[in-house]
């Protein structure tokens, strides 16, 4: 699942008659997402020099990998497909943060973050009340906290960025 790839993703289909489309478009989204935040975090390793958004970029390899792996075993046990990318949006923010240096890498990577992590969320609440799939309602629900924890680090760090850059520096 670590690849970063742009192929379109595979359609999560499941002869286990707990998934519904709602597990189906979970497995998708998800996959792609995590996928997407693990490339997006090492890309910030190697880019930033802010040791908040080094520190930040690790957590997401960290969490992001721990949980693509959970992701791909409940799928793999359930045979669900996954996606072999990182879908369009997420290859084009991946190219986008490429070309950029600096504090304008920096902001780019953190607000990206901000809504990657809100739509995160939001298709993990949605799979926690709608799923139909036990393994993959657990995941999400797990998973949550951890999400919502990311989404306020992150804000925590634009604030940071923001004060720092109105003083002159970070």
């Amino acid at each position: 699942m670590a690849a970063l790839a742009t192929a379109a993703p595979a359609v999560a289909q499941s002869s286990n008659s707990n998934t519904n489309s709602t597990d189906t478009l979970f497995v998708s989204q998800a996959a792609q997402a995590g996928m997407a935040e693990v490339a997006d975090a090492k890309l910030a390793l190697g880019k930033t020099t802010d040791p908040s958004v080094k520190a930040f970029a690790q957590r997401m390899i960290d969490d992001h990998s721990k949980a693509n792996d959970q992701l791909e075993s409940i799928a793999r046990e359930d045979s669900l497909a996954l996606p072999s990318g990182v879908g369009t949006a997420n290859s084009d923010m991946h190219a986008k943060l490429e070309g950029l240096d600096g504090k304008a890498f920096d902001s780019a990577y953190l607000m990206g973050q901000r809504k990657a992590h809100e739509q995160a969320i939001a298709l993990f609440q949605k799979e926690a009340q709608a799923g139909s799939n036990p393994q993959l309602v657990a995941f999400a629900k797990k998973t949550l906290p951890t999400l919502q924890e990311h989404l306020s680090m992150d804000e925590k760090d634009i604030t940071a960025m923001t004060k720092g850059s109105n003083s002159g520096g970070m």
